[in-house]
């Protein structure tokens, strides 16, 4: 045998050990990928039809990333965005991600608008930790809380600021602190206003918040192009405006103890009633999935995750979605 033709074979009973080697290392992969690939589903758009936005609370890779699931809630692969969130809300083909950037000394908050494709539309310098996110119904605004100081409203020198911006140019259109407040018809004033949880009307422009003042939380009612608030009720926190405008689901501080009790408000008779949480309490600003249903994030012996309540006062709620956290629904 030729010294030529010893070698040919020697190169060819390499290439086939690589091959067999090949074979058996992505046999012994395939398992972890296929448990992967059928927990998630990698997209770049918003879908059609009605879903559910949240902030992907499952350990691994995709922890933080922006998640999707159809609606009604279906044990299918969950969607993960290319985005990842602190806080988001989304309507109408707009988005609001509220991000904490710890790859920088000293620490840097900031918020952009996305589109239903996900891609950056603006962006917006954040003065503190993002706590809550809230777009109109038509997309064109949003409204962003930080904490400025405290990292809770049980903290007891809490400082809270909300602005609110235009998504279509990303600019800053009102802080709260800067609109003149009325209560019983005469202007009001405090040196230690905070304001948090705004809720926008269909019309993007008359908007419910929060508003405390000397250790008492009030509901607020405005507008952002007249620049002005006025006082509606006490012990009101974290409002959120039913899709019609006639239902407002709220926390209200428990009568003993720490914790919050939600709450629905007729608007038009002022009747309030509570809601029958499964939870002693809940600290989240709810989402409305339907006409008769909130949805909103919290942790308990059941599960931490996303919670279905009904808003007839009688029924419980329910854990609708595990490992998930800001929930937003989307109809279109």
């Amino acid at each position: 045998m030729t010294s030529s033709r010893r070698l040919f074979l020697i190169l060819c009973a390499a290439a086939v050990v690589a091959i067999v080697s090949y074979i058996v290392a992505t046999e012994t992969r395939s398992p972890a990928a296929s448990a992967t690939s059928s927990r998630f589903q990698l997209i770049s758009k918003v879908p059609d039809g009605p879903v559910m936005l949240f902030r992907n609370a499952l350990p691994g890779e995709f922890y933080g990333r922006v998640a999707l699931s159809p609606l009604p809630i279906v044990d299918e692969p969950r969607m993960i965005a290319p985005i990842s969130c602190d806080r988001l809300h989304y309507a109408s083909g707009r988005g609001v991600c509220m991000v904490t950037d710890e790859e920088h000394l000293p620490v840097r908050y900031f918020a952009y608008i996305f589109d239903s494709s996900f891609r950056e539309r603006g962006r917006v310098a954040l003065t503190g930790l993002p706590i809550r996110a809230r777009v109109a119904p038509s997309g064109t605004r949003a409204a962003l809380t930080v904490f400025e100081s405290g990292h809770s409203y049980a903290d007891k020198d809490f400082s809270t600021r909300t602005i609110v911006i235009d998504t279509t140019t990303g600019q800053t259109i009102a802080d709260l602190e800067d609109l003149p407040v009325t209560k019983d018809g005469q202007p009001y004033k405090g040196i230690d206003f905070n304001f948090w949880g705004l809720t926008f009307a269909a019309d993007a422009d008359t908007f419910y918040a929060t508003l405390k003042t000397a250790g008492t939380r009030y509901l607020v009612k405005g507008s952002i192009d007249a620049r002005r608030m006025n006082v509606v009720r006490t012990d009101v926190e974290c409002p959120s405006l039913s899709g019609d405008g006639s239902m407002i689901v709220f926390k209200r501080p428990l009568n003993r103890g720490m914790g919050w009790q939600l709450t629905a408000l007729d608007v038009a008779a002022g009747r309030e009633y509570p809601l029958n949480q499964s939870q002693r309490s809940v600290d989240d600003q709810v989402d409305w999935l339907d006409a008769g249903h909130v949805v909103y994030f919290d942790s308990s012996t059941a599960g931490m995750g996303v919670w279905v309540l009904s808003t007839d006062g009688s029924t419980s709620s329910q854990l609708l979605l595990r490992d998930a956290a800001s929930p937003t629904v989307a109809t279109r």
